[in-house]
C-alpha cells in the first residue's frame, strides 16, 4: 500500500465528490432506490423516537393521524435495503465467478468487513462514551451478534439489520457455490427452496410463540415486555428476515440470464399492471390491520410470508426498472436522479447514526415539542437535516477513505 495510495484515499476534495459524481457502470436506479429506504427508515426513526419528547395525548394524537401510515411502515425501508443488498452482493460474487471461475472468498469477508465495520465502530465508541446503561455490551454490536440479545438488553438496537447483513455474507457465497453448475432455473430453484425453508421455520416461530397480526406492529404496544419478547423472536432473527435477501438473489439470477430480460423488455402493456399489482401488493404487505378477524391459518400465513412477499414485489420493481422495457426507462428516469445519489451514497452511515441524532435532538427539544400538536414541523426537519450532515462527515472521514483502501476488485 503506497503513500500515495493513502493519500488519495483520504483526499478531502475526491471523496466530497465522489457523493455527488456517480461512477461509469452504476446501476443508477438501484442507488434511487437505496435513497428511499434509507429516507423512509430515517423519518420513520425520527417519528418513532418523538413519543419520547412528547405527552402520551400527543402522541396518540400523532399515531393516528392517518398522514403518518406510510411513515409508521418504515420499518419495511430495511427489507427494501435487504434487497438490494442481495441483488449487489449475489451479482458479485456470480460476476467473480463469471470472470475468474472462482470467488475469493477470504478477499471477499476482507472487503466486507473494512466496508462496514470502521463507520460501526465509530457509532461503538460513541456509544461506550454516552449514558447508554447497554454500553458495557457493545462488544456484541461489534461483532455482529447482537440480533441473538434481547432487545433490551443491548445499546444501538437498530444495527440487529446489520449483523443480519454479515451473518447472510457468511452463508451466500456457499448457496451460489452450491448452485453454481446449475443453470438459471436451477439456481432460482435453489434459492427458491431456501425460501420455502425459511418460511417454514418462520410458521413455526408464529405458532410456537403465538404471534397475533398486532405485533407485527413495530410502533409498539401498551404491553411493552410482550412488544419485547416479540421482537427478539419474529422482528430480528435472521431466519425472519433472510427472505428480504434471498429475493434480491433470485433478481441477481435472474438479471444475469438475458433471455428472462429480453423477454421483460418485450413483453408489452402486461408489464404495466403487472407492476401496478407489485406496487399493490407491496403496499397491502405492509398492513396488518387487513387480516384482524381472519381466521388463525390466514393469520398464520400472512405472518410467516408478509416481509418476504413485501421483498419479492420490490425485487420485480427492481428488475422491471433495470429493464429496456419502456416503463423500466420511465421508472429508472428518476430514480436516477443525481438529487438522490447523495442519500444512496450516505445509507450506511446514515443508518448509523440518525438514531443517536434523533434522541440528542429529543433529549433538547422536549420543551418545544411536548404540547405542540404538530411536533413533526419541529423535530423532524432539524433532526433529519442533522442526521445527513453528521452522516456526510462519517462517509467523508472514514467510511469513504476505508473503502478506497480496500485490496481487490469490487
Amino acid at each position: 500500500m503506497t503513500f500515495d495510495r493513502v493519500r488519495a484515499a483520504f483526499s478531502l476534495r475526491r471523496n466530497l465528490t465522489s457523493l455527488f459524481v456517480p461512477p461509469a457502470g452504476h446501476l443508477r436506479p438501484l442507488d434511487g432506490l437505496r435513497a428511499l429506504s434509507v429516507l423512509w427508515v430515517v423519518v420513520f426513526h425520527t417519528g418513532w423516537f418523538a413519543r419520547f419528547a412528547l405527552t402520551p395525548e400527543n402522541w396518540l394524537r400523532f399515531v393516528f393521524n392517518p398522514w403518518m401510515l406510510p411513515i409508521w411502515r418504515g420499518d419495511f425501508g430495511v427489507d427494501l435495503f435487504f434487497v438490494l443488498s442481495g441483488f449487489l452482493i449475489a451479482g458479485m460474487l456470480q460476476d467473480e465467478r463469471v470472470r475468474t471461475g472462482r470467488v475469493a472468498l477470504g478477499l471477499f469477508y476482507l472487503r466486507r468487513l473494512m466496508r462496514l465495520w470502521p463507520a460501526l465502530l465509530v457509532a461503538v465508541c460513541l456509544t461506550l462514551l454516552s449514558e447508554d446503561p447497554n454500553r458495557s455490551r457493545v462488544w456484541a454490536n461489534a461483532l455482529y451478534l447482537n440480533d441473538f440479545m434481547p432487545v433490551g438488553l443491548v445499546p444501538l438496537g437498530w444495527t440487529w439489520s446489520l449483523a443480519i447483513e454479515e451473518q447472510f455474507y457468511l452463508v451466500c457465497p456457499w448457496i451460489l457455490r452450491a448452485a453454481a453448475s446449475l443453470g438459471t432455473a436451477g439456481r432460482v430453484a435453489v434459492v427458491g427452496g431456501c425460501m420455502l425453508a425459511l418460511t417454514l421455520v418462520a410458521v413455526g416461530v408464529v405458532v410456537a410463540y403465538d404471534v397475533r397480526p398486532w405485533d407485527a406492529e413495530i410502533l409498539g404496544s401498551p404491553n411493552m415486555l410482550r412488544w419485547g419478547q416479540v421482537f427478539d423472536v419474529f422482528y430480528d432473527k435472521p431466519w425472519m428476515r433472510a427472505g428480504a435477501l434471498l429475493a434480491g438473489v433470485m433478481g441477481a439470477i435472474l438479471y444475469r440470464e438475458p433471455r428472462v430480460m429480453s423477454a421483460l423488455a418485450g413483453a408489452g402493456w402486461i408489464v404495466g399492471p403487472l407492476v401496478g399489482l407489485a406496487l399493490l401488493t407491496m403496499a397491502l404487505a405492509t398492513h396488518w390491520p387487513l387480516i384482524v378477524g381472519s381466521s388463525r391459518i390466514v393469520e398464520i400465513a400472512y405472518l410467516a410470508t408478509f416481509r418476504t412477499v413485501f421483498a419479492s414485489a420490490a425485487a420485480f420493481i427492481v428488475l422491471v426498472t433495470l429493464s429496456a422495457h419502456p416503463i423500466g426507462r420511465l421508472l429508472a428516469k428518476p430514480l436516477s436522479s443525481r438529487v438522490l445519489y447523495p442519500f444512496s451514497q450516505l445509507a450506511y452511515s446514515a443508518y448509523l447514526l440518525n438514531p443517536m441524532v434523533t434522541v440528542f435532538h429529543e433529549m433538547r427539544m422536549t420543551a418545544q415539542v411536548a404540547h405542540g400538536e404538530e411536533p413533526m414541523h419541529i423535530f423532524a426537519p432539524v433532526t433529519v437535516v442533522s442526521t445527513f450532515v453528521c452522516a456526510a462527515i462519517l462517509h467523508v472521514f472514514v467510511e469513504r477513505p476505508v473503502m478506497q483502501l480496500r485490496p481487490g476488485r469490487s
